[in-house]
């Protein structure tokens, strides 16, 4: 299978390096790689490096498409519309961009398009989260019992907004799988709120959310020590701790009735475990495909969970700024919704200007303008052609239960 290479990062050159390596896969194309030049060719010597990202839209060029992020994110936001348009097959460094619409967006244009698009988060192929679902699996009897709260804390050497919130999305996306679906946000920063958003101190930041299944969610930037990220599962019978360091081996540590279990899972070959996963969410391999040691539910990638995480982040900010719990609904962006909500907003105008329409109407009659006493029919013209714009909604397929 030929793959190709727009832009570059840490998480993409990885699985570059991994495409590179396996005997089924070559990676021939990359455009924009900037300073990473020099390591992608390094990893594919018959590599080809293009100017223009254009080729890829031709769909000849190769069959699986990975995107990284960028910092010019309008033009990586415009590469990806196209793509998808194109009906690529793309395998998506996440977050790539930081606007939660860009990324509805997509997905109603993946849809459409029939365009494959899986989120790249290498953590979550770590085999430790097999290891904790298969805890969590045991349900009252098991030695964490019912799962009650998931606290993260998270170091991050950068804090500024984009870094924070970048590690919050990641973070949230490994947690999921334990918590379900979180519906509710509430953040805080030791600033405080303020009314705007370049003002908020995101190194501080703590944001609690609670989920549909009834589990309480805690995330925070936490004060410097020796490990990159803490992820704590607290039940009803025991609590779960995973350090994930720097470096090194990642350990668990499974408290339960007073006894404490520890275990260290070695570094692993993250790109190496995911590319299969990743294959089979582009439902480009089989479902056997893949290391049934590693795999399981949880880390077969979705993209429109990767749009629920960016609406946690996106109510982050709002809750920030207006210092409340923010509701999230999760509904997903179609053809037929926005179209009836564009009729909706232009009913309400309608109706706006059909009650300024009798006040100067009237008072255009009284004055003798010519033509003032046609306004009723013009009105009634106005609203029949209002009406039979509804039958438009015909156009949209219906969609199955």
């Amino acid at each position: 299978m030929k793959f190709a290479l727009l832009a570059c990062d840490p998480d993409t050159l990885e699985l570059a390096r991994e495409v590179s390596r396996a005997p089924d896969h070559t990676l021939v194309w990359a455009c924009q790689l900037g300073e990473w030049e020099q390591a992608v060719r390094a990893a594919a010597p018959g590599l080809v490096v293009a100017e223009h990202w254009e080729h890829l839209l031709g769909g000849t060029v190769a069959d699986v498409v990975i995107v990284s992020r960028a910092d010019d994110e309008e033009q990586r936001a415009e590469q990806l519309r196209k793509l998808a348009q194109a009906g690529a097959a793309m395998i998506v460094s996440h977050p790539v961009v930081d606007s939660m619409l860009v990324c509805y967006e997509l997905d109603m244009i993946r849809q459409e398009s029939r365009a494959g698009m899986v989120p790249y988060v290498p953590a979550r192929w770590h085999p430790v989260w097999l290891r904790l679902s298969r805890l969590v699996a045991e349900g009252a009897t098991g030695p964490l019992g019912v799962i009650e709260q998931v606290v993260v804390e998270r170091i991050s050497p950068e804090r500024g907004r984009r870094e924070v919130l970048r590690e919050f999305v990641r973070d949230i996306e490994l947690a999921l799988p334990f918590c379900g679906r979180l519906n509710n946000a509430s953040a805080m920063t030791a600033a405080g709120v303020r009314s705007a958003a370049d003002a908020i101190n995101y190194g501080t930041l703590s944001v609690q959310m609670a989920s549909l299944s009834k589990v309480l969610v805690r995330w925070s930037v936490a004060t410097a020590e020796p490990a990159r990220g803490r992820f704590t599962l607290i039940g009803t019978r025991g609590s779960a701790t995973l350090v994930v360091p720097h470096m090194g081996a990642w350990r668990l540590d499974v408290n339960s009735e007073g006894r404490t279990a520890s275990e260290d899972f070695e570094e692993a070959p993250l790109a190496a475990i995911a590319l299969p996963s990743l294959l089979r969410g582009l439902q480009l391999v089989g479902a056997t495909a893949g290391n049934p040691e590693v795999d399981s539910p949880a880390t077969v990638p979705d993209w429109l969970d990767a749009c629920h995480t960016m609406e946690l982040a996106d109510a982050v900010q709002h809750s920030l700024e207006r210092g409340r719990a923010i509701e999230l609904h999760y509904e997903a962006p179609s053809e037929h919704a926005t179209f009836k909500g564009l009729m909706s907003g232009i009913g309400c105008l309608l109706l706006i200007v059909g009650l300024l329409v009798l006040v100067v109407a009237t008072t255009a009659v009284n004055a003798g303008v010519p033509l003032a006493d046609y306004w009723p029919q013009i009105l009634l013209g106005v609203l029949v052609v209002f009406l039979l714009l509804q039958l438009l909604r015909l156009v949209f397929p219906s969609q199955s239960s």
